[in-house]
Order: C-alpha cells, then sequence, then structure tokens
C-alpha cells in the first residue's frame, strides 16, 4: 500500500502515480499553475486511480471548468465505491462540493475531519473567503474555520499548507501576531506558496501597513505568472495599499495592467469581485475609473453574470451598475427571485445591500444609510474578508457623511478603528472629508 504526502494510506497500482498526485496537490494548495498536468501524468500511468480522479476534479473547479470537475468527480467517487473508508469519503465529499451539495459537504467535511485529520483536499474545501464555509451564510464563518483548524492542528506539526491556513483564518479572527507568525513560517517553508503570500498581504493590511504590505507584494509578485489564478487578486491588494497610501494614480495603474477585466486571468468570478471592490473605493476617495473603465466593467458583469450567482457576487455585481439605474433595478429583481428559491444562504441582508448601493448610486443618502445600518451587521453572512468587506463599511459610513449625519459617520468610523487597525479609521476618514 503507497501512502500521500499527509501519510495516508492510499490506493494506486503504482507508486509514481501516487508521487505526481502529491506534486499536483502541492501545486494546487499553493496556487500555483502546472497541476493539470501532472494528474493526467498520474491518470495515464493508473487510470483507475480513484483519488487522482477527484484530485484532478478539483483543479477543473479551480479553473472554472465546472462540467468537466463534475465528470472526474463521479468517476472518482465510483472508482472509490469499493476502496477504504477514508479514500471513498474523501472521494464523496469532492463530488459533493463539485455537484453544488454544499451543506451536505460542509457536514461530512466536518465529521471526516474527526476522523482523518490530515486527509488536506477534503479538508481545503471548508478553508478561505470561498469555501462552503465561506458562502454557507454564517456570521461567524471565520471563528467557524478557526474552530475547525485547531481541532485538527495536533496532527499537523510543521506543514506548509496547513501554516498558511491557519495563519491567514487567525489574521481574519484578530489574533494577528500569531497568524503572522505562522504564515511567515509557511513562506519560509514554502517561498512559492501564494496562500501564504496572500494570508500575509491580509496581515499587513489588519496592521495598517500599507508601505510595507505594497513592498511587500512587489517583491514577492514577479515570481508568480501573470497567467495564475491570485495574481489578479494579488495586484487588488497591492492596488488598495497604495490607495490606502493616497498615491491614487499607482493606484489606478496596477488596477489597469492587473487587476482590470482586460488584464486579470483569473476566474470571471474572482476578476469580477476584485474589480468592483476597487472601483466602490476607487469612487469613495474622490478618484473614481474613468467613464471607459467603468463601463468595461459594467459591459463585463452583464456578460458574464446575467443570472447573478451568490450573494457576494450579487453585492458586486451592484457595485458595477452604479452608473446605471435601469440594471440595478433589474438586479434587485433577481435577488430578490434568487431568495425566494432558496438560492441565497446569507438571507435578505444581500438584497438589503443591493438596494442600499442603488440608493446611494441615487445619491438618495439618507435612504442608503438607513438601508445600511441594519444590513452591516450581517456582512459578514455574505462570506468574504474582512478587507473585501471594508468597502461596504466605508459606503456605509460614506452615507452618512453625505446625507449630514457627521457624528454618526466619524462614531462608525472610530468603532471600527477601535477595533482594528487606525488606517480604518480616523486616516480615512480625513480622507473622505476631503473629497
Amino acid at each position: 500500500m503507497h501512502k500521500d504526502r499527509f501519510d495516508q494510506p492510499i490506493t494506486t497500482a503504482s507508486g509514481k502515480a501516487a508521487a505526481l498526485n502529491d506534486e499536483a496537490i502541492a501545486l494546487m494548495f499553493a496556487l500555483q499553475p502546472g497541476c493539470d498536468a501532472l494528474v493526467d501524468e498520474a491518470l495515464a500511468l493508473d487510470p483507475d486511480f480513484a483519488l487522482a480522479h477527484v484530485t484532478k476534479a478539483r483543479a477543473l473547479l479551480q479553473d472554472g471548468d465546472a462540467a468537466a470537475a463534475k465528470r472526474s468527480a463521479e468517476r472518482g467517487r465510483d472508482l472509490a465505491s469499493s476502496l477504504p473508508e477514508r479514500e471513498r469519503r474523501h472521494a464523496n465529499i469532492v463530488c459533493q462540493v463539485v455537484l453544488g451539495e454544499s451543506a451536505a459537504a460542509l457536514a461530512a467535511i466536518r465529521e471526516h475531519a474527526k476522523d482523518y485529520p490530515r486527509d488536506a483536499v477534503p479538508l481545503s474545501f471548508a478553508l478561505g473567503v470561498y469555501g462552503v464555509l465561506g458562502f454557507a451564510g454564517c456570521n461567524d464563518f471565520h471563528a467557524q474555520q478557526v474552530a475547525l483548524l485547531e481541532s485538527v492542528a495536533p496532527a499537523w506539526g510543521d506543514d506548509w499548507w496547513f501554516l498558511a491556513s491557519m495563519g491567514w483564518a487567525y489574521v481574519e479572527v484578530g489574533r494577528c501576531a500569531e497568524g503572522i507568525a505562522l504564515l511567515d513560517r509557511a513562506l519560509l517553508l514554502n517561498p512559492d506558496n501564494a496562500n501564504a503570500a496572500h494570508g500575509r498581504a491580509h496581515g499587513f493590511y489588519e496592521q495598517g501597513a500599507a508601505s510595507d504590505g505594497e513592498a511587500f507584494i512587489a517583491e514577492w509578485l514577479p515570481r508568480y505568472s501573470r497567467r495564475a489564478v491570485l495574481h489578479g487578486h494579488l495586484s487588488w491588494h497591492r492596488a488598495l495599499f497604495a490607495l490606502q497610501r493616497g498615491d491614487d494614480e499607482r493606484a489606478a495603474g496596477i488596477y489597469a495592467d492587473a487587476v482590470s477585466p482586460q488584464a486579470s486571468a483569473a476566474l470571471p468570478m474572482f476578476t469580477l469581485i476584485d474589480c468592483a471592490n476597487f472601483a466602490l473605493r476607487a469612487q469613495l476617495h474622490g478618484k473614481p475609473l474613468t467613464a471607459h473603465q467603468r463601463q468595461a466593467l459594467a459591459t463585463f458583469a452583464a456578460e458574464r453574470f446575467p443570472k447573478g450567482g451568490v450573494p457576494f457576487l450579487n453585492v458586486h455585481l451592484a457595485m458595477t451598475q452604479m452608473d446605471n439605474p435601469q440594471a440595478l433595478a433589474d438586479l434587485a429583481r433577481l435577488v430578490q427571485s434568487l431568495l425566494a428559491e432558496g438560492r441565497q444562504a446569507s438571507g435578505a441582508v444581500v438584497a438589503e445591500l443591493c438596494n442600499g448601493i442603488a440608493a446611494y448610486a441615487d445619491q438618495r443618502f439618507d435612504d442608503a444609510a438607513t438601508l445600511l445600518d441594519a444590513a452591516v451587521l450581517e456582512i459578514e453572512r455574505l462570506g468574504g474578508s474582512h478587507a473585501q468587506r471594508d468597502v461596504l463599511v466605508d459606503l456605509h459610513i460614506a452615507a452618512h457623511l453625505d446625507a449630514g449625519n457627521l457624528d454618526t459617520a466619524r462614531r462608525l468610523a472610530a468603532e471600527r478603528s477601535s477595533r482594528r487597525a487606525s488606517h480604518l479609521g480616523a486616516q480615512w476618514f480625513a480622507t473622505m472629508q476631503r473629497r
């Protein structure tokens, strides 16, 4: 019986195939390109290698090919049906995720982690901000991720993938010093780990270290392929740091070069979210995208997501259409329809946020402030990171500021500053007032 890199027995007729599958998973966890070719080589050596088929499914899902991912996942599940329990459950979980059975997958992941804490691929689906836990509609999903990771931590030791996952989870719950130490260790063990570099960028953001954060990304990013899945998002972080430093021209240049729909090679949903998020931040800073850039983004959104999607995406779709009242009204109706069908895990907060964005775009600032007063209390239910969701807090403060509620705006800015880094409070508020 062969074993994988996590010291678990794995069923395959070829030791070489097992090693190739391990290498593919390592690239996948580091968010580096090349996973597909390795797993294809493994399957050429052993076409009945069940867990290689589900590795392939995860890689295809990461590449945005849902139909091919489904075929690979189902093939892996079928081949695993007669294998030992761990492999069978592993394959079933991957298949559930690929088929969109998120609630069942999350329950299965929790149970699987108790019995097989080092089975990394199933566990990985519950991590990050776009995983099945992040999009489960919970108002405490960051804390739940920490609890899940801490429950399996004794089994892991000094593993670069686990340290990066644990480190970023700690950063998101405000345990920045602990998280940054783990992320730094993960990068020392694997300097090419884009997942750890990403978590480290969040660490700089939460500390208010915009200059250091921008310098870190500027040094790390050249080693990373522009075609890789996280290049555009790391560039978004870099642009955000420049915006926070007050270097609006630098931020706009980074957006055009590496974040915009014309430049990014990321999945369409990732690109849409990064672009919409930056566009609204730039507007709130008094340095909006050009009319041509705003129209290009609105067109990209309308063409790629005419039927909407998960709540976090839908809120960002609203941000792309702030120049188009009719598109905002159409999106509001779509979101209400999805809510009625039970297809928005976040619940009504997604509609409240879309309506708040529409009210702000229409310069109905009192209405926007009222809608956002309640909505921002539930924004973690959307998924996403603190850094991403901050734009909605910014909009909430801006709505009160533009409505003339100066004391309320100042209080909201101060409250966020007291919980997190000062650059999210007084300094930002001063920028807002100078618009």
